[in-house]
């Protein structure tokens, strides 16, 4: 898919509404039945999404298992964010909200999707259905359930997220995959033009960025509330 060609900024507007929808939750009480009905719906969405989307890759699509496994960076966001939707835990919501958008959100503004033929418009569905779905959680928890991060969620999702990509190097090199791309770039032509180190910088440094931007309403909601 072209970046920001008019197909690619049609899922990006229904990304902007839905997300906007996640935080106007925040104007109805934790009790209602929304909230439930919304987190309900949310968790067989993606998970029926991503199990079908796994059973024909493997299947119909005849992707061996070792290319096929769960192991990039959104995929074990969208664990956390099922986890985190079946349960409501704020330490989970906090990682939802750095690690899951900001994976998430690089992933919907730089689309790699590989399919082609007839399965590609199913492929495209179900890669931006799971990645807005990703950046929408993260911010339902945080402003449409109030679950306001601490300073330390910050170093505590930077930590994790360069965690998993010391764990997932090795098991890249043995099973020779590119899980969390840490191998190499995404299928994107622009981003080949440049050394492999410099792509794992320019991500690392970008993570760090959006997780601290990320974090900027509550410092001024702290100081200015007292929170």
């Amino acid at each position: 898919m072209i970046v920001f060609s008019s197909q690619h900024l049609l899922w990006l507007g229904l990304g902007i509404l839905f997300v906007a929808g996640c935080i106007a939750m925040g104007r109805l009480q934790l009790d209602s039945r929304w909230h439930g009905v919304a987190r309900v719906s949310l968790f067989i969405i993606v998970l029926l999404n991503e199990s079908a989307w796994f059973l024909y890759r493997h299947t119909a699509g005849g992707v061996a298992l070792v290319d096929n496994l769960p192991l990039h960076l959104c995929d074990l966001s969208v664990f956390v964010m099922l986890i985190t939707l079946a349960t409501a835990n704020r330490r989970l919501a906090e990682l939802s909200y750095f690690a899951g958008v900001t994976g998430a959100l690089i992933a919907v503004l730089v689309p790699a999707i590989s399919e082609t033929g007839l399965i590609r418009p199913i492929a495209e569905i179900r890669y931006f259905v799971t990645h807005i779905a990703l950046v929408g959680v993260g911010f339902y928890f945080t402003f449409g359930r109030g679950y306001h991060p601490r300073f330390g969620a910050v170093v505590r999702s930077y930590v994790a997220v360069h965690l998993y990509a010391l764990l997932i190097m090795p098991i890249n090199l043995f099973l020779d995959t590119n899980y969390f791309f840490t191998l190499s770039a995404p299928k994107i032509e622009f981003l080949h033009q440049y050394p492999h180190w410099f792509f794992l910088a320019v991500t690392s440094l970008a993570f760090m960025t959006c997780f601290v931007v990320m974090h900027l309403p509550f410092v001024w909601l702290r100081r200015r509330f007292g929170e």
